[in-house]
């Protein structure tokens, strides 16, 4: 069959626009443009595939894992001192903590299967996680905490495989709410070690954390980029100084390890599926999700960070890094570990050293494994005290807060569902603090109530998905990718356009954008059809079928294209039209130079096996 020609369009009067007219600019171009311009710079001097000189590479990992050790052992030493364990319990989280992060940033960068980004995200303890750690461990102890981890890990890796169904429940608002919710429920925390330090030590912890605070939200609010990178670490040495000088910092612990050495035993490892399990079951669950939706947010801001260029995010790459988080939280399950995120640190430190180069990835995990064997190293990160902890944790609980607000914020359109994360945090505060007289509900029920992680989070979720069945009716379209479903397409959207009340302009306009987006995914190319056999063509096309799933908010039109896809990027290839499109229009170009012109936005996110297409459409009048 040959291509369709242009004169046979069903909508010719549109055949004379210019092709390369520029439109007004739309709502959503302008938020688009606006979120582009604030943006930082994207320029560095290694991509991820580059390797600068070896002994650079080593400067580098060095760098980042002094600046990420000490914060990073900050979690596993407060679960262990505040669920009352002896010393060999924490020696152990220690050593578990510094070499689970280790193998799973390698892991990272190397991808083994599914599991693995194939870029630098190095792994970081979870602060967040602490409240949950701290009651699994008092109340059943570490072989509970194994089995809630482990379960926890299971989720990740859910998510990781069937993030293209999920992404409508894994959404900015429900990861943005929850991570709200969870500054609060850590600062209880940390106003609870800061008490507990203060009944023993009256003036020196408060006085301590209180410097330990000034020092980091100095460096941090006023520093330069650098010192901004390095405020953590500065910040928690000159806690330590102050403690020191209050007399209340020992390095007992220091001078009696080894310098190389294993934990002489790993107590308590196991799994525990008793009533604390059930019991604390739910809020791991959430956990899971919400470490999901950092993985998530972490890896495509470190995509961004590690191109030269302008491009689409890979989705591939997004589920690799969920995947490889997954996996990361599976070992540090089975060592009895803490749970790990990706270190948020990362995407800074590639922007000021301009440095995303797998090779300095293999020197971090390195150097934290190695750290792993030297006890007397990570016995010197572990004795912190309390009070410089809960310094450095005040900031980390604001911050927590602030991007779990920004997140709503930068990428939610719907005022509703803005609306739903304002609702939901404060019902997960009312639970949290204990605002209502609760009946005795029993240990499982009455422990979930008390959570505001469960009942904040299941509020989030469940408004979420209200919202989405109460909404206007998509429509569905499912066919073989390939261009004989012209027709019925061109019918289906004018279906849709007569369902939402739209005139004659609109419907053309959605006639339009349906059709160049259909000719860009299967463009006729008849060498291809020539050179398979029979056989081959049909196996061929049960394959790439195509699902069109048509939704509205108000006036705007948004069409998904589901289905199997190549390599190549709508997206990207509409940007680079748009920055080098040339006055003569090649063949291949002409459906996306129209696709460009009649649609406000277009996403590509290509998932493994799947690839999605969104285009937005404004009503004519408002381009």
């Amino acid at each position: 069959m040959a291509r369709l020609g242009r004169s046979d369009s069903p909508y010719p009067h549109l055949n004379d626009r210019p092709l390369c007219r520029p439109s007004r600019p739309t709502a959503v171009g302008l938020r688009r443009e606006a979120i582009l311009a604030t943006a930082p710079l994207q320029n560095p001097r290694y991509e991820a595939h580059e390797n600068p000189p070896l002994l650079a590479s080593l400067g580098y990992g060095l760098q980042f894992s002094l600046i990420a050790s000490a914060t990073l052992l900050v979690t596993p030493v407060i679960v262990a001192n505040a669920s009352g364990r002896d010393e060999s319990y924490l020696i152990w989280m220690v050593f578990a903590s510094l070499l689970v992060c280790g193998l799973s940033t390698i892991l990272q960068v190397r991808r083994l299967g599914p599991a693995g980004a194939g870029a630098v995200l190095p792994m970081f303890t979870a602060a967040f996680a602490i409240p949950f750690c701290i009651t699994a461990v008092a109340d059943g102890g570490p072989a509970t905490l194994t089995a809630l981890v482990l379960v926890s890990a299971v989720i990740q890796l859910v998510i990781a495989r069937w993030l293209v169904i999920l992404r409508r429940i894994v959404t900015p608002t429900v990861g943005g709410t929850i991570m709200m919710i969870l500054s609060i429920t850590l600062a209880s925390v940390v106003f609870g070690l800061l008490d507990d330090a203060t009944e023993t030590e009256p003036v020196a912890a408060p006085l301590t954390a209180l410097a330990t605070l000034i020092i980091v939200a100095a460096l941090a609010l006023r520093g330069s980029e650098l010192l901004r990178l390095w405020a953590p670490l500065i910040g928690i040495v000159g806690g330590c100084v102050v403690a020191a000088l209050f007399g209340i910092y020992s390095f007992d612990r220091v001078l009696d390890a080894p310098w190389i050495g294993l934990p002489q035993a790993a107590p308590g490892l196991g799994l525990d599926f008793g009533l604390s399990f059930w019991t604390l079951l739910p809020g791991f669950l959430f956990l899971g999700l919400i470490i999901s939706i950092q993985a998530n947010g972490a890896s495509i801001a470190a995509q961004r960070v590690s191109w030269r260029d302008d491009r689409a995010v890979d989705f591939r790459q997004v589920q690799g890094a969920l995947a490889g988080t997954g996996a990361s939280n599976l070992m540090a399950g089975l060592a009895g570990a803490v749970p790990n995120i990706i270190n948020p640190g990362f995407a800074a430190f590639t922007q000021i050293t301009g440095v995303a180069s797998r090779r300095v990835g293999y020197f971090i995990g390195g150097i934290l494994i190695v750290l792993a064997f030297l006890p007397k190293a990570s016995g010197l990160l572990s004795t912190i005290p309390g009070p410089v902890m809960t310094g450095y944790l005040i900031l980390i609980t604001g911050t927590l807060f602030v991007d779990g607000a920004r997140t709503v914020i930068q990428n939610e359109d719907n005022r509703d569902k803005v609306v739903v994360a304002g609702m939901c945090f404060w019902i997960g505060a009312a639970f949290q603090f204990n605002l209502f007289n609760l009946p005795d509900l029993g240990p499982v029920w009455g422990a979930l109530f008390k959570s505001g992680i469960t009942t904040g989070g299941f509020a989030a979720v469940v408004m979420i998905l209200y919202l989405e069945l109460t909404s206007p009716r998509r429509m569905r379209f499912q066919s073989r990718l390939h261009i004989d479903a012209l027709p019925g397409l061109n019918k289906f959207v004018a279906d849709f356009a007569d369902r939402r009340g739209w005139d004659q302009a609109m419907k053309d306009r959605l006639s339009a954008v349906a059709e160049e987006t259909l000719l860009t995914l299967a463009p006729l190319d008849l060498s291809l059809s020539l050179d398979m056999d029979d056989d081959e063509e049909e196996d061929d096309e049960e394959l790439r079928r195509l699902v069109v799933v048509a939704s509205s908010e108000g006036p705007v039109a948004e069409l998904e294209f589901i289905g199997g896809g190549d390599e190549a990027n709508i997206e990207d290839q509409v940007r680079q039209l748009q920055q080098h499109g040339s006055a003569i229009a090649s063949e291949g170009e002409i459906s996306l130079r129209l696709l460009r012109q009649y649609a406000s936005s277009v996403s590509h996110q290509q998932y493994h096996g799947t690839d999605i297409i969104t285009v937005r459409v404004d009503p004519p009048e408002t381009q």
